[in-house]
C-alpha cells in the first residue's frame, strides 16, 4: 500500500492531483475509471428514499485523495464520506467540496482498516485505486451493501517497472494475479463478486510529460527526475515510437455484494 506521505507530498507540491500531462488513450476493453463511476452511480437508490434531489444510499470512499472523483458522483447519494490517511489531500478535498457546493459530503482523516464507523452503517463502499479491507468493509456495511473497487493490475506499466528495477508491485506479475487475490479474499470475507479486467494503451506526446506524470503517481513513490535519469532513457529507447511514449496499462474493477443466506 502506498505511503500516505507519498499524497501529501503530491498535495503539498501541486495542491492536490494536478491536471495529468496530455496523453492519448485507446481502451480496447473499456474506459476503466468511466466503468467504476457507471456502476458506482448505480448504487445510489441503494438506501432507498433520501435527501430532495438525491438518492437515499450511504456512501463511504476510502482513500479519497483531493475528493474530485469523488465529488463528480456525490450527487446519487444521500450522505457522502470520504477518508484519508493524507491531510494534505484532504485540505484540497475540502477546498473542493466547498467549490462544488455539496454540503452533503465530509472528508476526514480515517484508516481503511479501521473505520471506526458503527456496524452497518454505509451501504456503499468504493475504493478507486485505493486500499482494499474487505472484512472492514463487510462489518459497515447494510445488508444489501456493495463494495466498487478499482484496482491496478500486476501488468500495470511493466516494461517501464523492468526498465527501473523496481516500481509498485514490482515483480507481481508471475505469481497469483491481483484482481483473483482480491477477489478471493472479497469472497472469504462473505460477498459475491463480479470481476473485469481492463488492458490499455496510454501514449505520452513527450519525455518531459512522461516525467511530469510520475512525480504525482506511485508507480514510483522515489522517482527523482535526475538520479532516475538513465533508466527513463532506457526506456524511452525502448518504448518510443511514431504514436508516442507508450506504456502498456493493466486495471481491474471488483464488484462485490453482501451474499444472502439461503
Amino acid at each position: 500500500m502506498t505511503d500516505p506521505a507519498f499524497y501529501s507530498k503530491v498535495a503539498d507540491q501541486f495542491g492536490g492531483y494536478p491536471d495529468w500531462p496530455p496523453r492519448t488513450a485507446h481502451y480496447p476493453e473499456g474506459d476503466p475509471e468511466e466503468y467504476f463511476d457507471t456502476v458506482l452511480g448505480s448504487l445510489g437508490s441503494l438506501g432507498g428514499p433520501g435527501a430532495a434531489g438525491a438518492a437515499g444510499a450511504a456512501l463511504l470512499d476510502v482513500g479519497c485523495a483531493d475528493g474530485r472523483n469523488l465529488l463528480a458522483v456525490a450527487d446519487r447519494f444521500a450522505r457522502v464520506r470520504g477518508i484519508d490517511l493524507s491531510p494534505g489531500m484532504l485540505e484540497a478535498a475540502r477546498r473542493n467540496r466547498t467549490a462544488s457546493g455539496l454540503d452533503h459530503v465530509v472528508f476526514e482523516v480515517g484508516d481503511a482498516r479501521a473505520t471506526g464507523l458503527p456496524d452497518a452503517s454505509v451501504d456503499v463502499v468504493s475504493s478507486r485505486r485505493g486500499p482494499l479491507f474487505p472484512g472492514e468493509f463487510h462489518r459497515v456495511l447494510t445488508g444489501r451493501g456493495a463494495v466498487v473497487h478499482l484496482g491496478i493490475g500486476e501488468q500495470d506499466v511493466r516494461a517501464l517497472k523492468e526498465a527501473f528495477g523496481r516500481g509498485q508491485n514490482y515483480g507481481r506479475w508471475d505469481r497469483l494475479p491481483l484482481a483473483q487475490e482480491g477477489r478471493e479474499q472479497l469472497e472469504r470475507a462473505g460477498f459475491r463478486v463480479e470481476q473485469r479486467e481492463f488492458r490499455f494503451d496510454e501514449y505520452f506526446h513527450s519525455a518531459e510529460d512522461l516525467r511530469g506524470f510520475l512525480r504525482k503517481v506511485p508507480i514510483f513513490e522515489d522517482f527523482d527526475p535526475v538520479d532516475d535519469q538513465r533508466c527513463l532513457d532506457t526506456f524511452l529507447q525502448r518504448a518510443t515510437s511514431p504514436r508516442g511514449i507508450h506504456l502498456a496499462r493493466h486495471w481491474f474493477v471488483l464488484v462485490a455484494r453482501k451474499a444472502v443466506a439461503a
